[in-house]
């Protein structure tokens, strides 16, 4: 009686051990396009969600503010199926990130990145870069969690 206990808390501790590795395989790829980074803070926060033409144009009026030069970026259009997000990675030891994949599951948008140096930026800049991604899908995003 005991030998078969034994054998059934072993079975249950085994299946429970491949849920984490199952909740993985659920994550599903996310097309995307790195549109921009930023060398300086549009947003407060470590994500915004941009899902319609007044909340692109707020974004593009602090870009344009901010943006030294006589030349404005063109506003990107938001279409149904397309969302924008601009996500604001924490630095280490470099001055921005390069984005690797992006991955989605259950209202979370995993963003896996990589840091490097960019010429375009100050050496030694510490501020977060602001980076607008579009993804070519329509998602319903709740929670960012960026990766290293």
């Amino acid at each position: 009686m005991r030998l078969l206990l034994y054998f059934f808390v072993f079975l249950f501790l085994s299946c429970r051990s491949q849920v984490g590795a199952d909740n993985a395989m659920h994550q599903r790829q996310v097309s995307f396009e790195d549109k921009n980074h930023y060398p300086f803070t549009i947003t407060s926060g470590n994500f915004l969600i941009i899902d319609n033409q007044e909340t692109m144009d707020e974004v593009f009026r602090i870009i344009h503010q901010k943006n030294t030069g006589n030349r404005f970026s063109p506003i990107p259009a938001v279409v149904e199926n397309e969302t924008y997000l601009i996500i604001k990675p924490s630095l280490k030891n470099s001055n921005d990130v390069s984005i690797d994949s992006l991955s989605y599951d259950k209202n979370t948008l995993y963003v896996k990145v990589k840091e490097f140096q960019n010429p375009d930026f100050i050496l030694k800049n510490r501020i977060s870069p602001n980076i607008l991604l579009k993804l070519n899908e329509k998602l319903d995003i709740q929670k960012v969690i960026i990766q290293y």
